[in-house]
């Protein structure tokens, strides 16, 4: 059966609907398969190239995460044109995006009156580094911080290494140092650093050093180590931790993990004990249930009464100590206002 003649009337309707659509019956409408096949202009491509650098930079992520095949699956999935640039390409613009903050940053800290802060640490592959931070005050009194280098640093962490570190840093971004801070007042050595930047400044923050000598007097010492190696049980054993979660329900205390302290932060000392008081009851009982741990444990894991109100006496003492910490160490405000009385 042929198909009938146009009349007029469907001749009307289908000029209706080209100037409806804007489309000619006779073209067809692009598909989302040929859309996401169009071809990747010059422009676009460089902007997938930033936001990769973008991704790799904010995140601190391994450029081998933009080679891996799920990856590239999405890649080729959203734009198909595009092809990832070699590792090669990746670090170049890197680099290139390096220099261009680092110049913004140079130049934000021209003629400005800057203090350095030093922070040597050890990464968890044991490998030794040292961070040197700028503090400085914007022209709209905004104050900042700011990275300035993060490097490995293989030998000895003396004051005349450490003075030769900033010395290096200080060229490289020819600084107007205000002063450096450092923690160990009658290291020898340190005539190094007052030829850095004088004077120096001991660091009068520092509070820890004061707190870590109280914590190693014997008696807080033996309560925190008793301490420690309960809530290293809970952290290492997946069937006391669910036990506990079992009695946290049962006595109506909060379902809070044990939390484990570091050394570098004596801080963390503190939570540690707080958070251990916090689920005596419950830690006690999962304790004692033998169905659950091993009566040679118990024996070893057992805290006196006595250390347990050694804990509790600890925990006021060291709560505002803890607080001042926190406020003294944040980066977007001074903590001398904190610390000095105003007469």
């Amino acid at each position: 059966m042929k198909h009938p003649l146009p009349t007029a009337s469907t001749s009307s309707n289908a000029s209706t609907s080209e100037q409806r659509t804007g489309v000619s019956t006779g073209q067809r409408q692009t598909s989302i398969i040929d859309f996401s096949k169009r071809p990747v202009t010059d422009k676009r491509r460089q902007q997938i190239t930033d936001l990769l650098i973008n991704f790799v930079v904010k995140d601190v992520r391994p450029l081998s995460a933009l080679s891996g095949e799920g990856f590239r699956d999405i890649m080729k999935f959203f734009e198909p044109g595009y092809k990832i640039p070699s590792h090669a390409t990746l670090w170049s613009n890197i680099m290139l995006q390096y220099n261009t903050v680092k110049a913004r940053i140079s130049n934000e800290m021209k003629d400005k009156s800057v203090s350095l802060t030093t922070d040597l640490w050890t990464s968890c592959t044991m490998d030794p580094y040292i961070t040197i931070t700028a503090h400085y005050i914007t022209d709209t009194w905004e104050l900042k911080s700011r990275v300035l280098r993060t490097t490995i640093m293989p030998e000895r962490h003396t004051a005349v290494n450490i003075a030769q570190r900033l010395k290096e840093t200080i060229e490289e971004w020819d600084l107007v140092v205000f002063c450096t801070i450092h923690d160990k007042q009658h290291e020898p050595g340190n005539g190094a650093l007052r030829a850095v930047s004088p004077p120096p400044w001991m660091c009068r923050t520092h509070i820890q050093l004061a707190i870590k000598a109280g914590l190693h007097l014997p008696e807080i010492a033996k309560t925190t180590d008793a301490a420690r190696r309960v809530v290293s049980h809970f952290r290492h054993s997946s069937v006391a931790v669910c036990a506990l979660k079992k009695r946290q329900e049962q006595l109506g205390v909060k379902v809070h993990k044990l939390q484990n302290d570091c050394a570098t932060r004596w801080n963390s000392t503190f939570t540690m004990l707080e958070r251990l008081y916090e689920q005596r009851l419950p830690v006690q009982a999962v304790l004692a249930d033998e169905t659950v741990t091993k009566v040679g444990i118990r024996r070893s894991l057992a805290m006196r009464e006595c250390q347990w109100e050694l804990v509790a006496q600890l925990i006021p003492v060291l709560r505002p100590l803890a607080k001042a910490t926190t406020i003294m160490g944040g980066e977007n405000q001074s903590g001398c206002p904190s610390s000095t009385p105003s007469y």
